[in-house]
């Protein structure tokens, strides 16, 4: 399996991965921020280890369980995602977690989804950049399924760090504290995100379209 099939089969992953309490609450720009903000985090996490040396077994279970995720047979796609999980190279079993995850969300099965997501953001055997975008991602689904407190909680370890999903997190973070009622915490730490010297521009704007659709000018 080349590295630009498996950049593909990630990209089409984090685009399924839409149904957040932050989507749910804040409408159009809300989908729109969430699925752009995940999208573009592709590009940064490292897919060293994909490399022609992987087995040709677990590249042709990959596709197949892929296959089978498409066709809309998510809860077999999942079975064998979470083989490799088990059983898998130290890639498989990173990138087949992520997406055993997403079958499981794909089945109806958020629950299941959640705690795939929170096994992979608490091994510490995983590179940092998987983990803390699997703790984002269980963060989304904690929104839906339980309180903000419990997103919030999964966030920690990429808000007490310095990596590349941090600002992500303060804007999950923003939406998990809107969602508990604090209305004052989310706009304290959008409007820090707004003016941020070491906030992208991308950031930037998205914190201001979601303060200025709370009202917030």
């Amino acid at each position: 399996m080349s590295d630009d099939l498996i950049f593909r089969e990630v990209d089409e992953d984090v685009r399924r991965d839409r149904a957040t309490e932050m989507a749910r609450r804040y409408g159009g720009y809300a989908i729109g921020a969430v699925v752009l903000i995940v999208a573009t985090t592709v590009a940064i996490v490292g897919w060293r280890e994909y490399t022609a040396s992987r087995q040709q077994d677990q590249g042709a279970a990959f596709e197949r369980a892929m296959v089978l995720l498409e066709g809309e047979r998510p809860a077999e796609a999942a079975e064998i995602f979470e083989r490799l999980v088990a059983d898998g190279s130290d890639g498989y079993r990173a990138l087949g977690g992520q997406q055993a995850a997403a079958a499981r969300a794909a089945a109806g099965d958020e629950a299941g989804a959640l705690s795939a997501y929170d096994r992979i953001r608490q091994d510490d055997a995983l590179p940092q950049e998987q983990r803390d975008l699997a703790a984002i991602k269980a963060a989304m689904l904690a929104l839906r399924l339980e309180d903000g407190d419990a997103a919030i909680s999964r966030l920690q370890q990429v808000l007490n760090a310095s990596g590349p999903f941090r600002n992500m997190a303060l804007e999950v973070q923003a939406a998990a504290h809107l969602n508990d009622g604090d209305r004052q915490k989310a706009v304290e730490i959008l409007t820090a995100l707004t003016q941020d010297a070491t906030a992208s521009e991308g950031v930037k704007a998205r914190a201001g379209q979601f303060l200025r659709a709370l009202g917030v000018e």
